[in-house]
């Protein structure tokens, strides 16, 4: 973090994440027993190629919100998505203190790498690239901009998505996170690729609920890694 950067516009604190998570997804908060979390834990995230644009120079700016960089108070262009999940093992029970990196495209399908050729705009008010740490209940939360779709070549369109990269206590998973409902999901090899575990791919929309921008998206994203 940037320093002059004040804490309470660029994280979320443990304090806010319990209260979001419990007050607006119950899902969440819920036991391993749940529903979704008993089908997770039979499907585990897959392994999706990191592909070419990670991040060479990774801003300063590394907080959990996305849509605000460094000082400047203008956020990025484009759609706000609010994301979140928890990782877990196999067993659904929580992993804490797992690292998760995000990084992905701006509103307009452009990375902040010098290997993207993409002639679409950068957008310098767009973080990029975020890091956030899993609570004791292994939850995690990023607010970030919906990605555009981008040419991967010129037969192959690229839908949204958002690159992970995480570090449990044993295992180390590096994937990939669709968005539902995109036509694009329905025609793109890495998702295609994946077969049965699309479904563990691809995030989930909630509610919104009333503490969140009404033209914004909620997504829940959970992580199941083999040993945590």
């Amino acid at each position: 973090m940037k320093k002059g950067i004040k804490s309470e516009h660029r994280t979320f604190s443990r304090r806010e994440m319990l209260e979001m998570t419990i007050g607006g997804l119950g899902v969440v908060a819920g036991a391993s027993g749940s529903a979704f979390a008993q089908a997770m834990e039979r499907l585990l995230t897959p392994p999706i190629t990191r592909g070419p644009f990670y991040p060479v120079l990774k801003p300063l700016d590394q907080d959990a919100d996305l849509t605000i960089l460094g000082a400047n108070k203008q956020r990025a262009e484009g759609k706000i998505v609010h994301l979140m999940g928890r990782v877990l093992n196999a067993k659904g029970e929580p992993v804490t203190g797992t690292r998760i990196e995000i990084w992905q495209a701006n509103t307009h399908g452009r990375y902040a790498h010098p290997r993207d050729r993409n002639t679409a705009p950068v957008d310098a008010r767009f973080q990029g690239f975020g890091v956030q740490t899993t609570d004791a209940q292994g939850r995690y939360r990023f607010k970030t901009i919906k990605p555009g779709p981008y040419p991967n070549d010129p037969t192959w369109m690229r839908p949204p998505h958002i690159h992970f990269d995480i570090f449990g206590k044993h295992d180390r998973v590096v994937t990939q996170m669709f968005f539902p409902g995109e036509p694009l999901n329905d025609k793109d090899r890495i998702f295609q690729g994946l077969g049965r575990e699309k479904e563990a791919a691809l995030a989930k929309s909630q509610p919104l609920t009333k503490d969140l921008e009404p033209d914004s998206m909620f997504l829940l994203y959970d992580i199941v890694l083999a040993k945590g």
